[in-house]
């Protein structure tokens, strides 16, 4: 990975690598950190937590809220759809619970700049949001010395195993296993294409271990292994527009009924714009 962000911001051996504010800046980052995922904040969070690490439900009074909300998922899942993943396929039914919505220990990525870039500009207009580049080889040599994590390899599925199963059964299936030590943090997973938004925002996962800070990204990584690029309030309706005139909508990213009508409702209150003459290059 190359030690500058090009137009993007200049020198990146720190955290924070300046500011985005025209689409050419983020095609700069994308091609010049070929190795990184990428992840947009409408807002600035300034740290990487999954749903299940956030308020409220880190701090809920009910004790070990993941195991609790994990077996209900399960348990209640078959209810609604008959297509589900084998009961110990803990790694599909953290995706599972991850594609509806529920709060679970992974974290959304997406190998392409221009999306993760959709979602820092696409909500809170008056406000900064934030596009965090990461290499995700480095995160598991630190985490696992893995170098390329998938949905079978042992760390990921111990960490998956985690979130449903209690303390004596994790042991056991840690040893079945051959990986009984947990990994020092974050696991940066690529998944199975198993579901139509994961293909269409090219997502990339990474899954956590637990809320110690010793084990978060942003204790293991530095620049240029992690960076962050703070997108201004003033640029965000430019960049969404052009990302709109490119093809990146509710509808393309979500992939759904719901998301075409949202699209529809949005260019329903676009203004027209005049023809424009093309570009011309020598």
């Amino acid at each position: 990975m190359n030690s500058s962000g090009g137009t993007a911001g200049g020198t990146i051996f720190g955290m924070d690598a300046g500011k985005l504010q025209k689409l050419e800046d983020a095609i700069a980052i994308g091609k010049d950190l070929r190795h990184c995922w990428f992840r947009g904040h409408s807002e600035i969070f300034g740290s990487l937590s999954p749903g299940i690490h956030r308020e409220p439900f880190c701090s809920a009074a009910r004790e070990n809220i993941e195991f609790w909300a994990a077996q209900r998922f399960r348990l209640r899942a078959a209810s609604y759809t008959a297509n589900l993943p084998a009961w110990d396929d803990y790694v599909s039914w953290l995706l599972l619970m991850q594609h509806h919505g529920a709060p679970t220990r992974l974290l959304d990525w997406t190998e392409n700049v221009l999306v993760g870039l959709y979602f820092a500009v696409r909500d809170s207009k008056g406000t900064d949001g934030e596009l965090w580049c990461m290499h995700h080889g480095e995160l598991n040599w630190r985490s696992a010395d893995y170098r390329a994590c998938f949905p079978d390899t042992p760390p990921v599925r111990y960490l998956a195993a985690a979130a449903f199963l209690t303390p004596a059964d994790l042991r056991i299936f840690g040893a079945d296993l051959g990986w009984e030590k947990p990994p020092n943090g974050p696991i940066a997973l690529i998944p199975s294409l198993q579901f139509p938004r994961i293909a269409a925002q090219m997502s990339r996962f990474t899954i956590h271990a637990s809320r110690e800070p010793e084990a978060q990204i942003e204790f293991l990584l530095r620049g240029p292994s992690l960076v962050r690029y703070i997108i201004p309030a003033a640029a965000k309706v430019d960049l969404a527009e052009s990302l709109a005139r490119l093809g990146f909508s509710h509808e393309t990213l979500f992939h759904s009924l719901d998301s075409l009508a949202q699209t529809i409702k949005d260019e329903i209150v676009e203004p027209d714009y005049d023809q424009s003459p093309p570009p011309q290059f020598e």
